[in-house]
Order: structure tokens, then sequence, then C-alpha cells
């Protein structure tokens, strides 16, 4: 009888540890700060959470979250990678113009697919510079980045293309549900590369929790000498990582030229930096050995939803630039100095 019942009082005692650890981590203080934020623009503007607006904001976030788990990738890894917003660009543009010059009417899988192994290609060349001469990713990736829309501008050219493969075109139609926007002016639609974008943070997150390779990338960022030491084939595990993100960021390419219906060398110039941001408020570290998808999501989603919250109530441009950057700021100075605290690196 006095068995039966400590066995619940045992298995409360043993959540509440678990529950308090949860509450304490990075993920969670964003999930907060996102349902508050999302509260007060809604007491503000109710228009915010309208699936017109709702609808919207997934539109601009997609390309954003898929170029957040390439980032997250490197960043656990100990990298820091500038260059996927150039691969997303160059891959998709240079299969546009080839589908647009030979006359291929390529549709969506034809389209990923190809980006796809060029977008790994791109990313196998970061990862062989990366793990051949030891050279900081951040210059490498910098370099590369450079390289690609240089090369791109030599030999493709720079123009926009406006007329992508009519079955591309017909997909960029394509929706879940459409619903009239809240302003009145036409409708907007949850676009079907939503599911895609699922698809990708299921499988990202998956390899990254559940397999051994998820491990040593972990450990790559974590102490990279002691992983070499077990046995582990750094370089190799370095292609891995690197190429993985040129996957993911040719993806991403795609993606963007499927939802604004137009190839653009440089459409999403500049928006590393900002990635990355993002990535690290959701709880990555700068320095690798941490992250998860959860986090990058979360890290996104309160950097879209200040961007978008900001235009309903009627901020000025300039002035939403310098909120996005205050916040950018806070959110990645203030866990660094947390963490310092934490080490003992401050009084």
């Amino acid at each position: 009888m006095s068995t039966s019942t400590a066995t619940p009082r045992t298995t409360a005692n043993s959540l509440t540890p678990s529950i308090g650890r949860t509450v304490r981590t990075r993920e969670f203080t964003v999930f907060v700060a996102v349902l508050l934020l999302g509260a007060v623009i809604t007491a503000i503007n109710p228009a915010f959470l309208s699936f017109g607006n709702l609808f919207d904001l997934s539109r601009v976030l997609i390309v954003w979250t898929m170029l957040a788990f390439a980032a997250l990738i490197v960043l656990i890894s100990g990298g820091v990678d500038i260059s996927f917003p150039a691969i997303a660009n160059v891959a998709a543009y240079a299969i546009m113009a080839g589908f647009v010059n030979y006359g291929i009417d390529a549709g969506p899988v034809l389209s990923y697919s190809l980006a796809a192994v060029l977008g790994v290609a791109f990313g196998l060349l970061n990862g062989f510079l990366v793990g051949r001469f030891k050279v900081p990713t951040l210059i490498v990736t910098l370099g590369t980045s450079s390289l690609l829309y240089g090369g791109c501008l030599l030999f493709i050219g720079s123009n926009s293309l406006f007329q992508i493969p009519p079955a591309l075109t017909d997909f960029s139609r394509a929706s879940i549900a459409t619903v009239d926007r809240a302003s009145g002016a036409g409708t907007t639609s949850l676009h079907p590369v939503l599911l895609l974008t699922v698809a990708l943070g299921v499988i990202v997150w998956l390899v990254l929790s559940r397999t051994a390779l998820g491990r040593k990338v972990y450990a790559l960022g974590g102490n990279a000498a002691v992983l070499e030491r077990s046995g582990t084939n750094v370089r190799r595990l370095q292609l891995a990582v690197y190429g993985a993100a040129g996957g993911l960021a040719a993806i991403a390419g795609v993606t963007e030229v499927i939802l604004t219906r137009n190839a653009n060398p440089v459409s999403l110039q500049g928006d590393e930096l900002v990635v990355i941001a993002a990535v690290v408020i959701g709880g990555a570290s700068i320095v690798g050995g941490r992250g998860s998808v959860m986090g990058a999501v979360l890290g996104v989603l309160l950097i879209g939803i200040v961007q978008n919250s900001l235009v309903l109530v009627g901020v000025p441009a300039v002035w939403q630039q310098v909120a996005v950057g205050v916040v950018l700021i806070i959110g990645t100075v203030v866990p660094a100095i947390r963490e310092r605290r934490q080490k003992g690196g401050l009084a």
C-alpha cells in the first residue's frame, strides 16, 4: 500500500527538475518573448492575429527558416558561415537561367533537386577549405561568398529573371488555404512550401538529436581536438556539415524564386547576419557545441514578428531597422554576458 502511494510522489518530484531546466533554457525565454510580443501587438492592432496577416508573415519567414537550418548546423559545429545567402541565390539563379535558356519546363522536384546538388557542391568547397587549410570559417565563407556573387555576375549575369518555367509558375500559385488580407487589398495564401520547411526542420532535428552523426557535430563544436583523438575523421565531418548547409541554402533559394516568381541573384544578400543572429537568439552558441532546431525557429519567428508588428503599427522604415538592430544586439549580447558570468568570466 505504501509502495503504490510513493510511486506517483517520486514521479512528480522527478518532473520538477526537468520542468525547471526547461524554464531556464534560452528556447523557453524566446518562446515567452514571442507570446508577450504577440499579445502586445494584438492589443494595439487586432489585425496581427488575422489569418491574412499570419499567412503573409509565414511567406516571409519560410525562406529565413530554411536558411536558419543551414546556419544552425554550422554554428553547432563551431563555425560561422556567411556564404549561405550567396549559395542560395547563385544555385537557384543558375538553374533558372539554364531552364530559361534551354526552354526546359521544370517543375519544383527537378528545380529543388538540381539546386540542392549545386548547393552541396558549393558547401563542400567551404568544407574542404576549412578542413584542409584550417582557415577561420568566417574568412573562408566570406571569400566563397564574394567568389559566388562575382562568378555569377561574370558568367551568368545579374538581371532578374521574371520568366521562370511555366510549371514552376503554376506551383507558385498553389495554396493550402486562401484568405482575404486584413487591409482588404486582395487575398493571400498559405503556400505548400511551408510543409517542406516543416519536413526539413524535422529531418535536421532527427539527425542532430537522434543519430551518431548529430552527436559528432555537437562534439565538433565542443572540442574538435578531443573528437579527433577519439578516431573521428574531422575533415570528413566538416565536409558533411558544410555540404548539408549548402544543400539547405540552395533549397531556400529555389523557395525564394517560387514565392516571388522571379530569380534575383542578390535577393538574399545581407540576410546572413540577421539569420545568424536569430539562430543565436534561439540558443545556439557562436563558439559551437550548442543549438537546437526549435530555438532557431523561435529566433526567426521573434525577428519576423518584430518587423511585422512595426509595419502594423505604422513605424517608419528607418526606425524599423533601428528596432530590429536593438533586438538583435540585446538578444545576442545579454545571453553572452550571462554565459560568461556563469563560467566566472565576469565579477
